[in-house]
This record gives C-alpha cells, structure tokens and sequence, in this order.
C-alpha cells in the first residue's frame, strides 16, 4: 500500500485539472466564463471613453442631435454588454456550483468507499478526507468556486491593466512606474497574509478538529451519561474554551496580518492616487492637456489603481485556493481498489472455503514492526476455529489478512488451495459473512440495514427468514414493527432502538441474509453479560454449522463451539489444540486461564466453567478470535 502523499501542484496545472473536469461535466461553464472575461474588458474601457467622447463633442460644440445619438449608442451598447456579463456570470456560477456540490462531493465519496481499507486505515486518511469535503463545502470561499470566480476575473483585469499602462504611456511613463512599485509592496504583504496562513493550516485543523469532536461529544448519548455520573460538565467547558482559544489564537494572528496588509493598501492607495491626481490637474490647467484627454487619463488611472489592487487581491485569494485545491486532489489521488483483476475465476465454494497461510508475515508500511511473523496454519472446510491472545497479538490482523483487506509482507494466503492474489477483490469478499465489535447499524430501513442494499434489490422472503432464524421475527411482530421501519434516531424521531442482545440477533440476521460460506466474528459480543453471549454464540452454532467459522471474543465461553483454538503471541502461533488438550500442555493459555479463573471465582464465587472473563488480568488482557 503507497501511502497518501499530499499534492503540491502549482495555480496553473489546478486551473488546468478545473477545465478538464469542468468539461467533463458542463462544456457549457468554460463557454460562459470566455464570454465574461471578453465582455468584462470591453465594459472598463468603454466606460473610461464615454466621458472623453461626451466632453469632446461639447467643447467641439456638436449638435445635440449627434451629441444623444452617439451617446445613446454608446450607452445601449454599455448596458448590453453589461447585462449580458451579468447574465452570464450568474449562469456560469450555477453551473460551477453544481460541479462543485454534485460532482466533486460524489467523486469524494466514490473515492472513500472504493479505496482499498489500508487507506481508510492511514492515520492520515481522516485528515485528508476532512480537509477535501472541506475544500468544496465552505461555499464561495470553496477552492472551485474560488478558481472559478478569481481566475476569470484576474485574466479580465491584466487584460485591463494592459490597455491602461498603454494609455497611460503616452501621458507619463514614471506614472506608470509609481504605480507599478506601489502595487509590488500591496502584492509583498499579502504575500506574508498567505504564508501566514498556509504555516498554520495544519496548526487550525488540529484545533478545529479538537473542539468539534469535544462539543460533539458532549451531545452524544453514549457519552451523556458519563457527563453526568461523573461530573465532567466543568472540565469539558474548559477543554472547549483552551480548544477555543487555540483556535482563535491562531484566527488573531491571521487577522493581523490582514489587518497590516489592509492598512498599507490604504496608505499607498492615498499617497499614489493623490500623485497622480495632482499632476493631471497641473498639466490640465497649464493647457497640456484637454478636458476630454482630462476625463480620459483621470478614468485610466483610477481604474489602473482598482486593476493593481484587485490583481493583488484575486492572486492572494486564488493563492489561498490553490492549497484547498490541493487538497482536494490528494484525496482524489487515492486510487480505487482494484476489484476485477484475476488469474482465474471465482472460487468453487459449493463444497465449502479451505484456508490456508503459508509462512505469512505482515508488516504496516514504513514499519520494520512485524505485525504477524511467518504464520502458518489451516483452516478446513466447515471448522470453527477460536483465536486466543494478548491484546496486540495480531488477531484482529489476522483476520484482515484473511479477508484480503491486507496483503502479506510475504508468504502465500490460500483459498481452497489457490493462492488468494489470483481471485478478483469483490469474489474475495464475497466469501465473508463478518460480525464486528464496532456495529454499523444505518439510519435506514430494517430490510435495507440487513441487506445492505436499496429496498427495491432486497429479497423480502430471506429478509423474513434471516430475522426468523435470528429470533427478531417474534419480538417485532410483538411490538408491531414491520420492516420498512427506519433504525436509528439521527433522522427520524421514531427511529427502532435494539438493546445489546437485540442487535447482535440483528447482526447475525444480516450475516444469514448474505449466507457467505465463511463467518468471521471479531469480539461482536464484548458488551453482553455471559448468559447472553452464551446464547449468541449457540445461535450462530446452530445456524453455521456447516461453513467455516471463526470466533473471536473477550470470554472463553466461545471455545466450546470451536472444532481448535490458536493461541497468538507476539503475531505467531505459540500453541495450538483444543480447549482440553491446551490445558493438558500446561503452557502460557493454561496458565491465563487459571490466573483468569482464579480472578473470576474471587470476584462472583461461583462461576459456570466457560464464562470466564479474559479483560482484568495481571498478566495482560486476554482476548479469544
């Protein structure tokens, strides 16, 4: 797996990626934003002529008549290009709009649930998805619609500032020069507003991702009753308010360098207006120059001195873009997981899945770390296997390895004797029915929540036959629940709420409905009493019989389901057999589990042989997989 490097690409080939995507999507955007850039430099110029013109023909002394014709003519001509500038502008911000809310937020989604789960894994993952949705959903101060709206704009302006050095050549060049160099120290500052910020970007994140998971937190029913019981309302309120300050420390340091760059804009924009100002008057009274050529260089350069600072401006802000665009890209460049490639053809399971590791090693990247070491182990069809270990052994990797979410440092993982690397990604998935500890229970309807799928591709009579078997038929016929009731509160008010027991049914109820040959459980059952996870794991006996199975969970109680047991150590198998024969060797599983018994009958006097509970041992946490 190639970790997510973070793209640095220059304005210029993210204008480029803006233009081909926007192409993709709407040829119609690029076709509006040519038009306003052409009629957004005809309007200016036309505009500092018109008085020229108006004031040539009185002193000339013209008629009236050609004095409103040419007027009117060029006035309607002014209107028309300015009403269709702003017609098309405004159709062009929709269009981007929709490719910034539609398109690219789709492309973001697509991207996060197609990439391959070590990428979903990298620490940097969340950041970057965060940092991306963030680059298009902050409105107009989005990357896209920043580009969309600065960029036409700033070609319309150099095109202006052009045509006006020009003509203002002509008058004086050092007019030009005077204010050219003003300008440079307006560009220098907001170039110290836009390193500001771009050095504390990560710094804000940080912050910002600090106080909204806290005040989310404090609104979340899970935590709720921790707030309560243990009094934490006064240190929470002071966690938000140092995350507060963080945030805003790092705000008033950014507004202050605004504030600077602001103040010497005005400054300059005084000391060069009043300059120029004051030579056109001198050279106007000393005959130089006319009324109209007055009108004219007194237009040009107050309109030079509104392009330099709009120049100035839209580069800072398209500059400040170009990081979220940025941004945008990285997660973009996180390539799909590759679903279809294969050797050959989907495994033949209709006589059951047999795995295999081979001298299996695993190590994260950039990590020297070996997470599982030369693992070699088989699992054949229709046993039920129990991995037992120390918290960090490996066992939850383990099972990511063995349903293709890893690939292995080295050694071959085999399905029903052929190497997995030669089947496609989605018939390897299709091989698992997987129970985890970290539930997902959507705000959708019951059927969709079990099927995974949109209602109308579900097949209601296994919808039927999973909650039967699972035994939630009965208790929702009891309560009069029919299956397209919404699950959850996040969306709806009566939203169906399951208790523990209740949704591990229900979760056994979704892995019936795929009916996988091979059944993963990864500690489902931490949160239940032992009389109920007792009951859990006799249902999924009953209903699995014949597939391949493993069980992962915190008690021991699950052993007794298990054909044998692996017991992991440091990501290798340090003992191997059943329940009774482990004990038998008197090895390290012996030993946790007498040190465990012991804790146990000391705590409730009496327990049942099984259910005993491998989470407060001297000797470490003990997990069963």
């Amino acid at each position: 797996m190639d970790k997510i490097k973070q793209r640095n690409a220059g304005i210029i080939k993210n204008a480029c990626f803006l233009v081909k995507e926007s192409l993709r999507f709407d040829k119609r955007i690029l076709a509006f934003i040519i038009i306003t850039v052409i009629t957004g430099t005809m309007i200016p110029v036309l505009g500092i002529y018109m008085p020229k013109a108006a004031l040539d023909l009185l002193v000339n002394k013209a008629q009236t008549a050609r004095i409103l014709s040419s007027l009117g003519i060029m006035t309607a001509g002014l209107l028309f290009l300015q009403g269709m500038n702003g017609y098309l502008s405004s159709r062009a911000y929709y269009h981007h709009n929709e490719l910034r809310n539609s398109y690219f937020i789709q492309r973001l989604f697509y991207v996060s649930i197609k990439c391959s789960y070590s990428h979903v894994e990298d620490a940097k993952f969340e950041d970057v998805y965060r940092r991306a949705i963030n680059s298009v959903r902050s409105g107009d101060e989005s990357g896209t619609t920043v580009f969309f709206e600065e960029i036409p704009k700033l070609i319309t302006h150099v095109l202006c500032f052009f045509l006006y050095s020009g003509l203002l050549m002509q008058l004086n060049v050092y007019i030009v020069i005077l204010l050219l160099i003003s300008s440079i120290i307006i560009y220098l500052f907001r170039r110290r507003e836009n390193i500001c910020y771009e050095r504390t970007r990560n710094e804000y994140a940080h912050a910002e991702k600090r106080l909204y998971y806290t005040i989310g937190e404090c609104g979340s029913k899970t935590a709720g009753k921790d707030i309560r019981i243990y009094n934490m309302k006064n240190w929470l309120v002071k966690q938000i308010l140092r995350f507060q300050t963080d945030e805003g420390n790092i705000l008033k340091l950014r507004r202050r360098k605004e504030y600077e760059t602001h103040l010497v804009s005005c400054l300059l924009g005084y000391l060069r207006d009043g300059f120029a100002y004051i030579y056109l008057i001198v050279h106007t009274v000393d005959g130089q120059l006319g009324m109209g050529d007055f009108m004219l260089y007194f237009g040009a350069i107050t309109g030079f001195s509104v392009w330099i600072t709009d120049i100035v401006t839209q580069i800072g802000r398209i500059k400040t873009a170009n990081i979220k665009m940025n941004d945008l890209r990285t997660f973009l460049d996180i390539p799909s997981e590759d679903m279809e490639t294969s050797e050959c053809g989907a495994p033949d399971v209709s006589g059951g899945v047999d795995i295999q590791f081979e001298h299996v090693s695993f190590s994260y990247p950039g990590s020297e770390k070996r997470i599982i070491s030369d693992l070699s182990f088989h699992i054949k069809r229709g046993e039920h296997v129990a991995l037992v270990g120390l918290n960090g052994a490996g066992k939850t990797t383990l099972l990511k390895l063995m349903m293709g979410m890893y690939e292995p440092t080295d050694g071959v993982i085999k399905i029903n004797g052929e190497d997995i690397r030669k089947f496609r990604k989605k018939d390897i998935y299709a091989l698992y029915s997987a129970v985890f500890q970290d539930t997902m229970v959507l705000p959708a309807r019951i059927d969709e929540n079990i099927a995974l799928m949109p209602d109308y591709d579900i097949d209601n009579a296994r919808i039927e036959k999973a909650l039967r078997l699972s035994g939630l038929y009965e208790e929702f016929n009891e309560r009069n629940i029919g299956t397209d009731r919404y699950m959850t509160r996040q969306l709806t008010e009566d939203g169906i709420l399951l208790s523990g027991g209740q949704e591990q049914k229900f979760l056994l109820a979704r892995a019936l409905y795929k009916d996988a040959p091979v059944l993963l459980l990864d500690e489902p059952t931490a949160a239940l009493d032992p009389l109920a996870e007792q009951e859990v794991y006799e249902k999924y006996e009953s209903l699995c019989r014949y597939k391949t199975a493993v069980f992962i969970s915190h008690r021991l109680a699950s052993t007794q389901f298990s054909d044998w047991i692996m017991f992991l150590q440091d990501g290798h198998i340090a003992e191997q057999g059943n329940h009774e024969e482990l004990l038998a060797a008197g090895g390290e599983y012996a030993r946790l589990y007498e040190l465990q018994s012991h804790y146990y009958k000391a705590e409730n006097g009496n327990p049942e042989d099984g259910d005993i509970c491998m989470d407060n041992c001297g000797a470490g946490s003990m997990e069963v997989v």
